[in-house]
Formats: C-alpha cells, structure tokens, sequence
C-alpha cells in the first residue's frame, strides 16, 4: 500500500511533528511524501528530540522548523494535529486544502519535570506513541 501524503502539525515544529515527518518516512520509505509544521515556529528542534530521533538512525540536525504558512504546495492528503492547541489551526488548514483531518492529541514531553534520563524517557514514550499511530493508521 502506498503512503497518502501527510502533513504533521504541533505548536513549534520542535518536537512532536518533526518526529510524525520522520517516523512516516521511516515506516514508508524516504521517498514517502512527508512534511511538518508549527503554529508558531521554534527556532531549532529540541536537542532531546535529536537524541531520541537518533536511536531509531533519523538524523534530524539539519531540520528547520517552519510554520504552517511556510507549507507551500501542494497541500497533503492528511493533516494530522500532535497538539490540542495546534488543532483548530491544522483543522482550518485540512478544510481548506481538502484534506482529511486527525488529532491525534500527544503529551508535550518538554513539559516533563526531572533529571535528563526522565526528560529522555518522556521523549521516547512520544516518539513510540507517534510511531505506534502511524503503524495503526495503516492497519485501519
């Protein structure tokens, strides 16, 4: 089965949809049609991000954030919302271009409290549910 055309959104594109762009790639092929956004763009993705992405062999220190606006086209099959305050935004979106719409509403791991093995734990449990979505979405 081919991969539909996706397109990740969170608040930043720091950590959370950078994963979703990498993780699709990975499931479906590098030549997969992925991409990611931010509401509001980061300036950089999240070095906790880096390291978790790394373990899997996905090199993410040549990404750039970018926001929503910045997509271009054309415009993904599937918009798919990693945040609760990324929603209405990436809804507007996939209603605009026509695209069919997912929440799949991801815990913020930089919001976890503790020591850099609780953070990196935090991470990697968001990577693994983001990769666990993407590999049910393809048994639906």
């Amino acid at each position: 089965m081919s991969a539909p055309s996706v397109l990740f959104v969170c608040g930043r594109n720091a950590i959370r949809s950078p994963m979703g762009e990498a993780l699709w790639r990975l499931e479906y092929g590098e030549t997969a049609d992925a991409r990611s956004c931010g509401v509001i763009p980061a300036a950089f993705v999240d070095g906790y991000t880096l390291s978790v992405m790394e373990e899997l062999k996905c090199d993410l220190s040549d990404f750039s954030p970018i926001a929503l606006s910045g997509v271009g086209e054309p415009a993904a099959e599937i918009v798919v919302s990693l945040s609760t305050a990324a929603d209405r935004t990436a809804r507007e979106y996939a209603e605009r271009t026509g695209a069919t719409f997912l929440a799949w509403p991801i815990p913020d791991p930089s919001e976890t409290p503790g020591d850099r093995e609780a953070k990196l734990a935090a991470y990697r449990e968001t990577r693994d549910e983001i990769r666990k979505r993407i590999r049910s979405w393809d048994q639906a």
